[in-house]
């Protein structure tokens, strides 16, 4: 499936994302718009004596769980006005014509971020979930957008989602997430798993009903990716 443009969302486009539940825009900002970001993520790394070159310095971080980490570093890090620097006019209008109704964003976007070397890549042990409440799947509840602050290699830490999750209907959305992630297939719908790799500047817009994860970062490099939620009004 080619990659959205910003000037237009094409029907093939429209029904690729509600078919998958997501729609890759390659390039969607431009260098310049991120690389501030990576440069303050880095800084701040280094001041918190976290990870600075290449190695990482603090035992306490080394201690927390992989998945934990995307959490712990949220909190210890943020970079004021992300949404406003990230979410770009052209970027919030190409969501809006995909989703097709109007749509509200959280007060602000989040750093998901995760150190390297974190052991060997696996989909074992992942932490499967949708971050809205089971009452809202019913309907189409909005948009989320991953953004990729820096490049981010195939194994890195990327988030993975599973593709076509949000079809998933009636008594079946009681089944729990990890063993829809392991069966890959619930009733007639093929499941796949998508990792949101790629270069800096790449944005994922995912249906808020798709099921995701954290994943390990086997890389020697941080991830580093934002999101944000746009709700459906």
């Amino acid at each position: 499936m080619p990659p959205l443009s910003m000037k237009e969302v094409t029907p093939e486009q429209a029904l690729f994302f509600r078919d998958q539940g997501y729609l890759l825009l390659r390039c969607a900002l431009k260098k310049q718009i991120v690389q501030p970001v990576k440069t303050h993520v880095l800084n701040e790394l280094k001041r918190l004596k976290i990870w600075s070159g290449d190695r990482t310095l603090s035992d306490r971080i080394k201690g927390v769980p992989p998945f934990k980490q995307v959490t712990t570093l949220g909190q210890l890090i943020n970079y004021p006005g992300l949404k406003y620097r990230l979410m770009s006019q052209s970027l919030v209008s190409a969501m809006h014509r995909l989703a097709g109704v109007s749509l509200v964003p959280e007060q602000e976007a989040q750093l998901l971020l995760s150190l390297p070397n974190q052991g060997d890549w696996t989909l074992e042990g992942l932490s499967w979930h949708r971050d809205i409440s089971q009452s809202r799947l019913g309907q189409f509840p909005g948009i989320q957008a991953f953004i990729l602050i820096d490049d981010v290699l195939p194994h890195g830490g990327a988030t993975l989602a599973l593709a076509a999750s949000h079809r998933i209907t009636g008594k079946s959305q009681d089944k729990q997430n990890d063993d829809i992630a392991r069966e890959m297939k619930v009733g007639d719908i093929d499941l796949s798993i998508l990792e949101m790799a790629g270069k800096a500047g790449d944005v994922y817009l995912m249906d808020m009903r798709v099921i995701h994860t954290p994943s390990i970062n086997s890389t020697q490099h941080v991830r580093m990716m934002a999101t944000i939620r746009y709700f459906a009004m």
